[in-house]
């Protein structure tokens, strides 16, 4: 695995893929309804198919965002643990305490 990478929960796979799904499933809506189905389009037909791809495209933009906290979420954890294995070790801790205490006081 890549390093540079954040790892994918489970349910940020899921995010990921649904919003592929609708993704192609809209634009496969697009190229067919400007090309194959476009005389049969007439009327209430054609409101109802572009209901639906407006519909599908808006829930994509919805998977999105939520894909977008998710990954928010995975790097603030990523560098939060990070944070804790480089500066919260014990022996960082000691350092820090060495230097402090190896400090006089400041005479006011």
């Amino acid at each position: 695995m890549n390093r540079d990478r954040l790892p994918l929960t489970k349910p940020h796979r899921a995010v990921r893929w649904a919003s592929a799904i609708l993704l192609v499933t809209c634009l496969g809506m697009i190229a067919l309804g400007n090309t194959v189905w476009k005389d049969q389009l007439q009327g209430p037909r054609f409101a109802l198919f572009w209901s639906w791809c407006f519909l599908l495209a808006a829930v994509a933009i919805v998977t999105a965002l939520v894909d977008l906290v998710l990954l928010g979420r995975a790097y603030r954890r990523q560098r939060r643990e990070l944070f804790r294995r480089e500066f919260m070790s014990a022996e960082f801790h000691d350092q820090v305490r060495r230097a402090r205490s190896s400090k006089s006081p400041r005479e006011e």
